[in-house]
């Protein structure tokens, strides 16, 4: 299925970066700075390597997608992957929010949570939620 083989159209492609929750953050700030200062990595530093690695994905991405005939918009966020996606759709005005997802159940749902079913239920923005094939090797 290519919903976008209608014709032209502008695709956002988004990235999020989950944040360390405050929870996991608590930890260490239990410990005095000298116990791990060898071992910390600088945030400022950490999280653009991390926007370098997501970008280099979306840049692999989006010339496919140009090669198709598709404007392409990429967004980089670091938060809440949920409450991005759904506050990056209200302020682009996309139309349409597609997702895929690996339909996990049980407790990998209950450890990891879902990201598309909490954007399924808290966005005001229609879903398509698309489930990953696994890749024959």
């Amino acid at each position: 299925m290519n919903i976008a083989a209608a014709g032209a159209v502008e695709i956002h492609l988004l990235s999020v970066a989950p944040l360390m929750d405050d929870q996991a953050s608590s930890v260490v700030d239990m410990y005095p700075v000298y116990v791990y200062r060898d071992y910390m990595v600088d945030p400022t530093s950490e999280s653009e390597r991390i926007k370098l690695g997501l970008q280099d994905y979306l840049d692999h991405v989006t010339r496919r997608i140009k090669a198709a005939g598709h404007e392409v918009v990429t967004a980089i966020r670091l938060g809440q992957p949920a409450e991005e996606i759904i506050s990056y759709a209200s302020e682009s005005g996309c139309e349409v929010i597609v997702m895929s997802t690996h339909g996990r159940s049980g407790i990998g749902r209950w450890v990891y949570g879902s990201v598309a079913d909490k954007v399924l239920r808290g966005s005001a923005t229609p879903v398509l939620l698309v489930r990953v094939q696994e890749q024959a090797e």
